[in-house]
C-alpha cells in the first residue's frame, strides 16, 4: 500500500546498476550479524590475566586462647591447606587478628604479585607468626574485613574480580566478641567461611580474686554463685581476713577437681598456701582463701588441662589509711547529730582504711594536715580559732563540707529545744567568713510542710554517679528545715543542688589548694530525710572519692589497655627491663600498651615503684565453642563450600566468559548498523529525486 505501481522492465538478464547502494546494504546486514555474535578478543589487557580470580582473604585468629595445647599448629597447617586449594588466578590476602586486625598480605600486595607467585607469598607470611595475650574480637576483625574489600572492589578497574570470600581460621571460642556485627550492613557480594580448629585438650577453668573481705558481716552476701569455705587447717591466718576468688569451669571440661596457691615474687607457688575446690562443668564457685602473704604475686589455679590461663596476677599493698573528722557539739543523743550517721557508712574498701573522728568546736588540739584527714565535715556551730584552723587546712589541700544544720547548741555545748536555733548565733557573720561572701543574708526558711531538691547538677563528679534515670530521683528526699542564702556576689561559686523555694541548697568553690562545699541543711531526721535516704552514702562516698583520689592511678589492667606515662616515669617488667614507649608527633604524650600478662613497676622521678598486675580479659577464657548460628543472626552470609582446582578446560572457558563480559564492542557494532541504514537512506532518498 506504501508502494507506487511500476511495470517491470523485462530483460535478458540482470545487471546491477547500483553498486555503492548494494554495498551499504551488505555491509548493514553483516554487522548486524557481527553484532548479534557478540564477539571478544583474546588479547587481554595489561595484568588482566592476572587479575579475573575470585577475592580471596584469609584471617588466622592469633589471640591468647590459641595458645592452648596442639591448636596453633594445627591452625597454621589448616591455613597452608587452604591456600594451595586456591586457583591460580585468585588474589590471597593474609591477615592476623585478635583485638585488631593487622596484614601479613595485604590486598594491594596480593593484586600486584603475579598469580604465579601469590600462594608462595600467603604460606610464606605464616613464617614466625605465634599468638599473642590479647582476647578476641572477631566482630571487629569481619567487618574491618568487609569494609576493605568492599573499599577495593569500589575504588578498582572493570578488569578486578567483584565476588569475594573471607575464610577465618580460629577455634571460634564463646568468648570471641561479636557486637559490632549488630548494627552493621554485611555486603551481599562478600561471603565468610569459619574453619574451626580444636585444641587436643577438653575444656578449660579460670580463676580471679575478688574484693577483699574485712570483716565476718561480708560472708553473707548477695551473690548467686555458691560459696566454698578456706578449709579449717590453715590456722596462721586470721578468719576475718579472706579474700573471694571466682573459679569457673568450661561445659567442655572433664575434670572438676582443682587447687589454688598463692604465687610468691617469682611467679612460683607458695607453700601451704593451697586451697582445695570442686567445681562441676559449666559452674562457677566463690572460693574464701586467706588473705596473701606480703609479697605475693598473685594467684594459681592447678588441676587444669589448659595453663594459659591459670594464672592471675595481684598487686597487694598496704591500704591507705586516713581520718574523717567531724567537728561538731557533742550531745547526749547522738542520733540528733551529724557524726551519728557519718559513723555507719561503709567508707573503707581494700585500698583506703578511714576512719571516723570527732572534735569539739574550740578545742584546743592541734588540727591534722591534708594527708591524714582528707575530709573535714563541720557542723555551724564554730568559734573564730576553729575557722582560722580550718581556713588554713582548706589552703594547705583540705576538703572541707560545711553542714548549716539547726543550730541545736552553740560552742560551749548548752543545747536548746528541739527546733529552736541557738540564741545569739549569728549565721551571716561565719558564713561570710568561711565563704568570702560580704552581702551574705543567711535566714531561717519558712517551710510550709517540707522543701524538696531541685536543679541537680548531674554533670558534677559528686552527683554523676546518680545522673541515670533509675537514681536521678531525689523528689523522695525531704527537708523539714532549711537555711535561706540570699547573696549578688555567688558569681565564683558553683550551686550544685538548689531547694524548691530557689535557694541554693548546696554550693562548692576550689580554695588554695583545697574545696569548700557548704550545704544549707543538717541531714538529722529532725532537719531532713537525706540520712535516711539511698542517695546519702553514693553521696558522701562521692565526697570521699574526691578528696582521696587514689582510684586515678589504678594498679589494675588488661591486655590491650593503655598506660598514660609521665615523662620522668618509667615501665619496667618484672625482670628490669624496660617497656619501650610510644611518643605523639608534639612529643607530649607518652603511651604504653599491655601485651602480656604480668607484673610491672611504675618508676618516678624519686626511684619510687608502684607495681600494676596486667591480666587476661576474662572472655577469653570461655573456651566453649561457639555456634555457627551467632553469626547467622547478625546477618553475616556464609558458606561452606570449599573451593576445588579447576582443570585447564574449566579455566579458559570461564576466561572467555570473564573477556566476552569486559568488552562491549558489540555494542559499538550495533551503532555501525544504524549508521549504514542511515547512510542507505539517505542515498536512496537522492537517487529518487
Amino acid at each position: 500500500m506504501f508502494l507506487e505501481p511500476t511495470t517491470p522492465r523485462l530483460t535478458r538478464q540482470s545487471r546491477i546498476d547500483q553498486w555503492f547502494l548494494l554495498l551499504l546494504r551488505a555491509t548493514a546486514v553483516g554487522l548486524l550479524a557481527l553484532a548479534f555474535t557478540r564477539p571478544y578478543w583474546n588479547v587481554p589487557a595489561e595484568k588482566d590475566a592476572d587479575q579475573i580470580g575470585m577475592q580471596r582473604m584469609v584471617l588466622i585468629d592469633t589471640s591468647a586462647s590459641m595458645r592452648r595445647e596442639g591448636i596453633w599448629k594445627s591452625a597454621i597447617e589448616r591455613t597452608q591447606q587452604i591456600i594451595r586449594q586456591f586457583g591460580e588466578t585468585d588474589a590471597i590476602s593474609v591477615y592476623q587478628f585478635d583485638s585488631t586486625l593487622r596484614p601479613l598480605v595485604g590486598i594491594e600486595s596480593a593484586l600486584e604479585t603475579a598469580a604465579s607467585q601469590r600462594q608462595t607469598q600467603a604460606i610464606s607470611s605464616l613464617q614466625g607468626l605465634s599468638p599473642t595475650w590479647k582476647h578476641t574480637d572477631l566482630g571487629l576483625a569481619l567487618l574491618t574485613a568487609a569494609d576493605l574489600l568492599q573499599t577495593d572492589r569500589d575504588t578498582s578497574s572493570e578488569s578486578r574480580t567483584t565476588s569475594s570470600e573471607i575464610v577465618v581460621v580460629t577455634d571460634f571460642q564463646n568468648g570471641s566478641d561479636l557486637e559490632r556485627l549488630a548494627q552493621y550492613a554485611w555486603p551481599q557480594s562478600c561471603r565468610v567461611r569459619i574453619e574451626r580448629v580444636e585444641s587436643t585438650t577438653k575444656g578449660n577453668a579460670w580463676a580471679s580474686t575478688m574484693d577483699a573481705e574485712t570483716s565476718p558481716a561480708n560472708a553473707n552476701d548477695s551473690s548467686q554463685s555458691r560459696v566454698q569455705n578456706m578449709p579449717n587447717n590453715t590456722s596462721r591466718t586470721n578468719e576475718i581476713d579472706k579474700v573471694r576468688v571466682r573459679v569457673s569451669n568450661s561445659s567442655a571440661a572433664a575434670g572438676d577437681k582443682f587447687r589454688l596457691s598463692w604465687l610468691n615474687d617469682q611467679f612460683l607457688p607458695i607453700e601451704d598456701s593451697q586451697t582445695d575446690c570442686k567445681v562441676p562443668a559449666g559452674s562457677t564457685l566463690t572460693v574464701r582463701m586467706p588473705a596473701p602473704p606480703k609479697g605475693s604475686s598473685g594467684l594459681i589455679l592447678e588441676g587444669d588441662s589448659s595453663e594459659f590461663d591459670n594464672r592471675f596476677f595481684t598487686t597487694r599493698s598496704e591500704p591507705i589509711s586516713s581520718t574523717l573528722l567531724c567537728v561538731e557539739t557533742a550531745r547526749t543523743d547522738s542520733d540528733a547529730t551529724l557524726g551519728y550517721f557519718l559513723k555507719q557508712l561503709p567508707l573503707s574498701d581494700p585500698r583506703r582504711t578511714i576512719r571516723f573522728q570527732s572534735r569539739n568546736p574550740g578545742s584546743s588540739d592541734p588540727w591534722p594536715t591534708p594527708e591524714n584527714a582528707p575530709l573535714i565535715v563541720a557542723a555551724h556551730q564554730l568559734t573564730d580559732s576553729d575557722l582560722d584552723g580550718l581556713m588554713t587546712y582548706v589552703e594547705k589541700g583540705g576538703h572541707l563540707l560545711w553542714a548549716m544544720d539547726s543550730g541545736r547548741g552553740n560552742a560551749n555545748g548548752d543545747g536548746n529545744s528541739a527546733g529552736e536555733v541557738t540564741s545569739g548565733f549569728d549565721y551571716s557573720k561565719v558564713f561570710q567568713r568561711v565563704t568570702g561572701i560580704s552581702d551574705a543574708r543567711i535566714t531561717e526558711a519558712k517551710v510550709r510542710q517540707y522543701g524538696m531538691l531541685q536543679s541537680v547538677d548531674f554533670k558534677h563528679p559528686l552527683f554523676v554517679d546518680l545522673a541515670d534515670s533509675k537514681f536521678n530521683d531525689f523528689s523522695k528526699i525531704r527537708f523539714w528545715k532549711h537555711r535561706r542564702l540570699e547573696s549578688d556576689q555567688l558569681e565564683k561559686w558553683s550551686v550544685l543542688a538548689k531547694f524548691d523555694d530557689g535557694s541554693p541548697a548546696l554550693i562548692s568553690k576550689d580554695q588554695g589548694a583545697g574545696h569548700i562545699w557548704v550545704l544549707m541543711a543538717g541531714w538529722q531526721p529532725e532537719e531532713s530525710q537525706l540520712a535516711l535516704s539511698t542517695k546519702f552514702v553514693p553521696l558522701f562516698m562521692g565526697l570521699v572519692r574526691i578528696a582521696t583520689p587514689i582510684d586515678v592511678n589504678s594498679t589494675d589492667y588488661r591486655v590491650g589497655m593503655k598506660l598514660s606515662l609521665a615523662k620522668e616515669h618509667r615501665l619496667l617488667r618484672h625482670d628490669g627491663t624496660e617497656v619501650a614507649v610510644d611518643t605523639n608527633e608534639g612529643g607530649l604524650d607518652r603511651i604504653v600498651e599491655f601485651v602480656e600478662p604480668g607484673i610491672y613497676r611504675r618508676v618516678n622521678a624519686s626511684g619510687i615503684e608502684t607495681l600494676l598486675s596486667v591480666n587476661l580479659i576474662e572472655s577469653e577464657s570461655n573456651t566453649s565453642v561457639g555456634g555457627i548460628e551467632r553469626l547467622e543472626k547478625l546477618g553475616v552470609l556464609l558458606t561452606e563450600q570449599k573451593p576445588a582446582k579447576k582443570d585447564e578446560a574449566t579455566r579458559r572457558q570461564l576466561r572467555a566468559v570473564e573477556l566476552e563480559s569486559q568488552q562491549g564492542w558489540w555494542r559499538w557494532v550495533l551503532v555501525g548498523v544504524v549508521g549504514m541504514i542511515g547512510l542507505e537512506s539517505l542515498f536512496c532518498i537522492r537517487k529518487a529525486n
